[in-house]
């Protein structure tokens, strides 16, 4: 009797999305605008929340974060949506919520006004209820959500909620069973469509094996190519979504939490389709061939699954990320691999000839994981040692090898540590550490770590919950924790990053002498003060902290001087309307009245600075400052800027130190 309740259930969601096709079969063929135009007609935004954290009395979910991140890769390489465009929050508390969706209001207003058509498309994935989400301790109801999501001044506004209400062992998620939909061509489209990753009365599931929720990961893959029924190259949101509805039924019908239906609101005026995706021009692509038939599974090596759908007979194309990847292809009878390394703009495909057999029965399973289990290693390189040992006994080639620990004179390397690892001249783990890694040369986890790394000269990891010291580091996504070493380069920096040069898309903080972000990029500055009627700066900033450097000129008065020099500080918002705070702390030499032929003074300047940010680019601070300048007594020559002083020590010592308070205003761009 379960087996054909599952076959009934798999036999009415067959018949739905057929009814669903032909509908939009016909609608299509009548009303979708040609391909070409389709995408350049709106402009798409996209706030995307990650909340692992419900609450004391829910399991940590592992994944939300990851989650949005996938979400966020797509819309941004071929769904259309600029960086500046997007804003993703982790974690975030109702009122950073709310702040988030005012800024998104005022972008939406500032594209408006150009007279362009604009599409918002808000996700979630974390923790609910029967109530509303669920933000750590906070919950914020359906009915706010809806109200917030409809105030947005949007044309089309798309929210996606795969939300978590209770579970442990799948960690099982929480949202009425509705079929895939039709809706509207981006040229004429408009009103909201709210897709859910399961019903009220169902659990949503994520899966340590996929990396991420059931529901996001067959939506993104669709996005990428899979729902691309048509084939012409655009994946539309009826697509994606019948796709993911498919997708998720299929792979949630034996799990702990039961079968999972997607459910959809929708409320738009329009016809056609909105195109989501667009994969002709894809960071990546790789095609797998007609002959490839079966389940498969494109993993990036060292790092999560990136697609997993089941192909039929034809060819199809996937765009995907530049890198390594690892193919499983099971037809029902065996499982084979191949791999691929796929080039910036590059092409790879994949033929059957391609898979070699992958051996089943000599690995250890863990979950839907297969290691070589050896408890411990030693040894000088990976041949030459007990893993190597382990390998030849089994006749493996290509093995996946779990260590608790391992110890190497020269160089050692497994797939997954649970515990610690050091190699005298490196240590390598090529998917997953749990613990501390350690090397007087370098140390790799091309997966993700939870703990501490710590290579002497170079450190890398795909992604970080923890730390990484050591005189150069590199992490993927540095989910929390810290980065300290001479030069820190990071993907998604949620921590902070300590040394002289960093360099991260984003980041929550950064300290050093230069602090880059591409997400912040380059602010120039002009301001007056007291001490240099005209001054220039480039402000380097983070999330929550900045770097910068300086220049001014004092042309006129006893006081008259070159000042160049540089600081750092901390910005901090100020409610919701772009007001902010800034307190710098900077030096700065000083040439004396504009010679160089004189011995230079130095000038240190704390700042406290109140600004409010109108526009994007554009920003007008102001506040107090407190200025300490010191130079030698046989060189005196007046402050550098204005004459008042409330301190002077005199020129009885050899050098002369002089404080007063003063002020700043100025622009930042």
């Amino acid at each position: 009797m379960p087996a054909l309740a599952r076959f009934a259930r798999r036999l009415l969601a067959i018949v739905i999305c057929l009814c669903g096709l032909g509908l939009g079969a016909r609608a299509g063929a009548r009303e979708v605008p040609a391909p070409e135009s389709a995408p350049s007609e709106v402009r798409r935004f996209a706030l995307l929340v990650g909340a692992n954290d419900g609450g004391r009395e829910r399991v940590k979910l592992r994944y939300a974060h990851s989650d949005a991140d996938a979400v966020g890769d797509v819309l941004r390489s071929i769904g259309g949506v600029q960086p500046s465009d997007l804003i993703e929050l982790r974690d975030p508390t109702r009122v950073e919520l709310d702040a988030a969706f005012i800024e998104m209001t005022t972008k939406l207003r500032a594209a408006a006004a150009l007279g362009v058509r604009t599409q918002l498309l808000f996700y979630y994935s974390g923790h609910s209820d029967e109530k509303g989400l669920l933000l750590g301790s906070e919950r914020l109801e359906y009915a706010g959500l809806r109200k917030r999501v409809q105030a947005v001044p949007a044309d089309v506004r798309i929210a996606i909620l795969d939300s978590c209400a209770s579970g442990a062992f799948t960690r099982a998620k929480g949202g009425k069973k509705r079929p895939p939909f039709l809706v509207g061509s981006a040229a004429s489209v408009a009103g909201h469509a709210f897709l859910t990753s399961s019903s009220a009365d169902e659990a949503a599931q994520e899966s340590d094996r996929v990396g991420g929720s059931f529901f996001t990961h067959f939506f993104t893959t669709g996005l990428r190519g899979a729902a691309d029924v048509d084939g012409d190259r655009y994946v539309t949101l009826t697509e994606a979504y019948r796709f993911a509805f498919e997708e998720t039924l299929a792979r949630t019908e034996s799990t702990r939490g039961g079968a999972q239906h997607a459910a959809y609101d929708i409320q738009l005026a329009g016809s056609g389709d909105l195109v989501m995706t667009d994969l002709r021009k894809p960071s990546a692509t790789l095609v797998l061939g007609a002959d490839v038939v079966g389940r498969i599974s494109v993993r990036r090596v060292g790092g999560p699954l990136a697609a997993e759908l089941y192909k039929p007979a034809g060819s199809l194309a996937l765009a995907i990320e530049p890198g390594a990847y690892q193919i499983l292809l099971d037809d029902g009878k065996q499982r084979r691999r191949a791999d691929v390394e796929i080039a910036r703009r590059g092409r790879a495909q994949v033929q059957a000839a391609d898979f070699r057999v992958v051996p089943l029965e000599v690995a250890a399973l863990r979950g839907d994981e297969e290691y070589l289990e050896v408890p411990f290693d030693i040894g000088l390189l990976p041949p030459a040692s007990i893993n190597g040992t382990a390998a030849r006994r089994q006749k493996l080639k290509d093995p996946r090898i779990r260590n608790r620990a391992s110890l190497s004179f020269g160089w050692n390397r497994a797939a997954r540590v649970d515990g610690v690892s050091l190699g005298f001249a490196a240590s390598i783990v090529d998917e997953e550490l749990h613990g501390a890694q350690g090397s007087l040369g370098v140390a790799i986890v091309r997966g993700h770590v939870e703990g501490w790394q710590f290579g002497q000269l170079f450190n890398h990891a795909g992604s970080l919950h923890g730390a990484q010291t050591g005189l150069f580091n590199n992490v993927g996504e540095l989910r929390r924790g810290t980065q300290l070493g001479l030069v820190n380069v990071g993907g998604e920096v949620d921590g902070v990053q300590v040394g002289l040069v960093t360099y991260a898309k984003r980041a929550k903080a950064a300290v050093g002498l230069l602090t880059i972000t591409r997400e912040g990029s380059v602010h120039p500055e002009v301001w007056t003060s007291d001490v240099a009627a005209f001054q220039l700066g480039l402000r380097f900033p983070a999330k929550y902290t900045y770097s910068m450097i300086t220049m001014g000129v004092h042309p006129f008065g006893d006081g008259k001087s070159w000042i160049f020099g540089g600081g750092w500080g901390g910005h901090a918002p100020l409610g919701k309307r772009g007001a902010f705070m800034d307190i710098d702390i900077g030096g700065a030499v000083v040439l004396q009245g504009m010679r160089v032929n004189k011995k230079p003074g130095g000038l240190g300047q704390l700042r406290l600075l109140f600004g409010w940010q109108p526009f994007d680019r554009l920003s007008i601070f102001g506040g107090p400052t407190l200025s300490v300048f010191a130079h030698r007594t046989q060189d005196d020559l007046a402050r550098p800027g204005y004459p008042w002083t409330v301190y002077d020590s005199g020129t009885d010592d050899d050098v002369r130190v002089r404080l007063w308070p003063g002020f700043a205003a100025g622009l930042r761009f």
